[in-house]
């Protein structure tokens, strides 16, 4: 096996485990209370997302219900 296939192989399977996410996070130090404020943050942003495409799944169907 030639040194660039064994590269490539290697970054996929770092890549598919994580293992940079994991690297970039924790390059520098973060406060406890910033670590709680970044993932609840996180989650606030993920229940809005979830909640924005509800609705425009609901106004989609009342579009469509008009036209019929």
């Amino acid at each position: 096996m030639s040194f660039e296939k064994g590269l490539r192989i290697f970054r996929k399977k770092c890549d598919n485990a994580g293992i940079k996410d994991d690297v970039r996070k924790k390059e520098y130090y973060e406060k406890p209370n910033a670590k709680r404020r970044r993932v609840k943050q996180e989650a606030i942003r993920r229940k809005d997302r979830a909640r924005a495409k509800e609705l425009a799944e609901i106004e989609r169907r009342l579009r469509q219900q008009r036209w019929r």
